[in-house]
């Protein structure tokens, strides 16, 4: 059975290329996606552990989730830690946010690559810092800094100059003395550098008398971890130590979750591409076990068993998988390649090394290729087990008879049933991601499982257009696509799923923009919005995510406005769970902004209570009145009241007055400000005033009702544009699918094309008849994609409804364009198949088996 599966195979070279490209496209992902993030965890791993080669120990302030500052470490520590018995030399380091200000007056880097600044450590066997030679020298007294080399190169600085450089409330002029290199590399992820002499970078950093670490060496012949016992002994509850290897894994732990979104974001394009894929397998083998009826017949007749037959496809589907597999392997290292420069174009400046290919990625990627193949094989083995002797004697084509489509019809309305319940606990009951991926993809399952049902009235309803167009090949089409709705159905599935996954997107992202749109409408009464310009992670001390208290102040003074409200984040521990709390001003917020608060509620919040949204409140079963607790990071725990509730989540779930947040939070910084021209004063006035001031923030970014409302559209359009590379391979792979079964579905009508060429059919007459029939069986994909798609953008829309999604919105123009390309890839993929079909020998075809 082994060498009849492989003359199979071999026999038919060009139908194993097409049946793999699918199953190549999606183990590639997988590869790629391993072997990138691998080779860049190794390069990190290589260049920490140079780096921090020198340090034995490392003692940092004890953070909490709750922290959104570094901490410190008080300036006596350094002479205890130093005392320490085994300790060669310490010194002390400072760190925190410092952004480089470009020529133009925009900051640089930024948004999500950190932005630091820090200590020059004289000591340099603890100094992670080097400066080559011809690169200037160390920074040593005020007003002098250094950057590192990418971050010169990108801007223009050169030794010499003077840089503006942002702090969390200042921005202050330096001039450059060096350029500096993190070990082997010039750059860093994205990250920018500069780099103060201790006492300067104590001053602008906001830590003066103390430090944010403190790095030790340890004598010959200390161990690094009996050091570290013997410092841990002697620091108190508010500090750790660590060795220089677990701070390594620290670092690497954080490059790791750094590069968590994009390994998820690629997975989820392997994931798309194998599910389609997996339609398109299935299709081909059920395909290729109705045309060799006849084969398996006779081989049935000579002795052969079920057991045998079925082995033999599975053992075709083995092959088949192992060879796209291989294939898929060696295209994922070609695409680490390729993703490691086009996070470099984007400005992430990824170390270079070698390639990492562990023995993890090649077994996975081998697993999903094999076994989604053999599992997409299963269905037409079982089926081809199932041939009798008798049908190698007979020249009826088997029957599927009334059975089948009863036991399509349950397994389907089963599938969909178990779907849309996995679907509603997941999205109405938030029981988690898992249960509305599964549901989805039970839903495409379920819907394709029933799709023949729908095949001949959707394929009339479609067909009957084309052949008054077009006469009797659209006849033909039309008949061709009703006379087998398994095919016509399985044909259109893949395709059907890409349709529907664009189709969600575009409906959920024109939900959204439109609920923004509403939202900014109806909730903000303001003239100006203004944001830092680096939008960070408030929880993340090395993000910065605000602008400086005294810009707002400034605006305050200004006669030309009338109200300046501003705001802050911060994170507390509520109910046991972190939550983000926005403080805000209660006596001036209901003038730039819709509330709705109950009564009173804005009045209480001045003197020191809380605000829970309508929903919170409800999910979490409070009253107002009631005392609960919350934890701060610097105050501990405190007892406060809620004092009201308000309807919306647009600011926050948990609302206190800026009063409150100052008593138990140690940042100076506004995150937001909304503002409102004076009276009589126009916007070219407003405006003007508030750029002025503005002009010495470059952390400042101010814009009207529309531009907020342009830049939040912006912004999910940016977080979508990861999915529609996603689709579109969902949608190439689908048009592959297409050409595929209509190729084996003409080689199954060889003798039927034959006697059409003979009874006076030409050959244009050919062509066209089978590409109208892609493009009927085309649109019945994108008919049931797109009701798959509106099905599930409604679900979600209404589950997202208690967080401030208004509600449904359709694209039409997008939809209709939808179907419009989907017809043409329909005719696209029908290009190859009508070519070879009109080209058939006439005689030929009449006297094939």
């Amino acid at each position: 059975m082994f060498l009849t599966s492989i003359r199979g195979l071999l026999a038919h070279k060009l139908r194993l290329v097409m049946t793999t490209v699918a199953i190549v496209l999606g183990v590639s992902f997988v590869a790629g996606t391993y072997v990138f993030t691998d080779s860049i965890n190794a390069r990190f791993d290589t260049l920490l552990s140079d780096v921090y080669s020198g340090i034995d120990v490392s003692v940092d302030p004890v953070r909490s989730d709750l922290d959104t500052t570094a901490g410190s470490l008080p300036a006596e520590l350094l002479d205890q830690v130093s005392s320490v018995n085994g300790v060669e030399a310490a010194v002390g380091q400072v760190d925190g946010y410092a952004q480089i200000i470009g020529t133009d007056d925009e900051l640089v880097g930024g948004n999500g690559a950190p932005t630091l600044g820090m200590s020059w450590v004289e000591e340099p066997s603890l100094n992670p810092l080097r400066i080559n030679d011809g690169n200037g020298r160390a920074p040593l007294a005020a007003g002098e800094v250094v950057v590192d080399v990418t971050t010169a190169e990108q801007t223009g600085l050169v030794i010499g100059d003077q840089v503006r450089i942002q702090f969390s409330e200042t921005a202050e002029t330096f001039e450059v003395v060096g350029l500096v290199s993190f070990g082997e590399e010039d750059g860093l992820a994205g990250a920018t550098l500069a780099v103060f002499e201790l006492s300067e970078a104590q001053r602008v950093l906001g830590l003066d008398g103390a430090y944010s670490s403190i790095v030790a060496k340890a004598v010959d012949g200390v161990a690094s971890t009996d050091l570290k016992q013997r410092v841990a002994e002697i620091l108190p509850s508010e500090a750790e130590a660590s060795t220089g290897a677990e701070q390594t894994q620290r670092e690497l732990n954080q490059v790791s979750a750094d590069l968590g979104f994009l390994t998820t974001s690629l997975l989820m394009f392997a994931a798309v591409a194998i599910f389609v894929g997996a339609f398109i397998i299935q299709n081909t083998f059920r395909i290729l076990v109705a045309q060799r009826t006849k084969e398996f017949g006779l081989l049935r007749a000579v002795g052969a068993d079920r057991r045998q037959i079925m082995t033999m496809v599975g053992l075709e589907a083995l092959v088949v998988g192992l060879i796209a597999s291989g294939v898929g392997i060696a295209a994922g290292v070609g695409l680490s390649y390729g993703l490691r420069a086009g996070m470099n174009s984007m400005g992430f400046r990824l170390p270079d090394g070698p390639l990492t290919v562990q023995p993890r990625t090649v077994v996975v990627a081998l697993l999903v290729g094999v076994v989604t193949t053999l599992i997409s094989a299963l269905l037409p083995a079982v089926k081809a087990a199932r041939v009798s002797p008798v049908a190698a004697l007979s020249d009826a084509p088997p029957s599927n008879g009334a059975r089948s489509l009863r036991t399509r019809t349950i397994t389907g309305s089963v599938t969909t049933f178990v779907a849309v319940g996995m679907l509603t606990v997941g999205l109405v009951a938030k029981a988690g991601f898992i249960y509305v991926a599964a549901g989805a993809g039970l839903v495409f399952l379920g819907v394709a499982v029933l799709a023949p049902m729908a095949a001949r009235p959707l394929a009339e309803l479609l067909g009957r257009p084309i052949m008054l167009l077009s006469g009797v090949s659209g006849k033909l089409a039309k008949e061709n696509t009703r006379r087998k709705p398994r095919r016509t159905a399985s044909t259109a599935a893949a395709l059907m799923i890409g349709i529907a996954l664009v189709s969600f997107v575009s409906i959920f992202a024109a939900s959204v923009k439109s609920s923004v749109e509403e939202t900014v409408a109806e909730s903000f009464s303001i003239d100006l919005a203004i944001q830092p310009t680096v939008l960070g992670d408030p929880s993340d001390p090395e993000s910065h995510s605000g602008f400086p208290a005294e810009f707002t102040d400034q605006l305050r003074q200004l006669p030309e406005l009338g109200v300046v409200s501003a705001g802050r984040f911060g994170l507390a521990r509520i109910d046991g769970d972190v939550e983000g709390l926005v403080a805000i001003e209660p006596e001036t917020i209901e003038a730039v902004y819709t509330l709705d608060p109950s009564q009173d509620a804005l009045e209480k919040a001045s003197d020191g209570g809380l605000l829970v949204s309508e929903r919170k409140l409800d999910e979490q079963g409070w009253k107002v009145g009631q005392t609960i607790q919350i934890e701060f990071a610097e105050t501990g725990v405190q007892s406060i009241a809620i004092d009201g509730t308000f309807r919306g989540e647009n600011l926050g779930a948990y609302l206190i007055s800026v009063a409150t947040y100052d008593a138990n939070f140690t940042s100076n910084v506004d995150s937001f400000a909304y503002v409102t021209y004076g009276e009589g004063i126009d916007d070219t006035v407003g405006r003007a005033a508030v750029d002025a001031i503005a002009a010495n923030y470059p952390s400042v970014g101010i814009q009207d009702k529309d531009q907020a409302a342009a830049a939040a559209k912006a912004s999910i359009d940016q977080l979508l544009a990861m999915f529609w590379g996603l689709l579109g391979i969902a949608i190439v792979i689908a048009v592959m699918g297409i050409t595929n079964t209509l190729a084996l579905s003409i080689a199954e009508r060889t003798r039927e094309v034959g006697l059409l060429r003979a009874v006076g059919m030409s050959r244009r007459q050919v062509r066209s008849m089978i590409r109208w029939e892609a493009l009927i069986v085309s649109l019945f994909g994108a008919t049931l994609g797109i009701g798959l798609g509106v099905l599930l953008g409604w679900s979600v829309t209404r589950a997202l409804g208690d967080i401030g999604l208004k509600g449904m919105t359709i694209p039409g123009g997008q939809i209709v364009t939808y179907v419009i390309l989907a017809g043409l890839a329909g005719v696209l993929a029908a290009a190859w198949p009508a070519r070879s079909a009109a080209r058939m020998n006439v005689l030929e075809a009449i006297n094939h088996e």
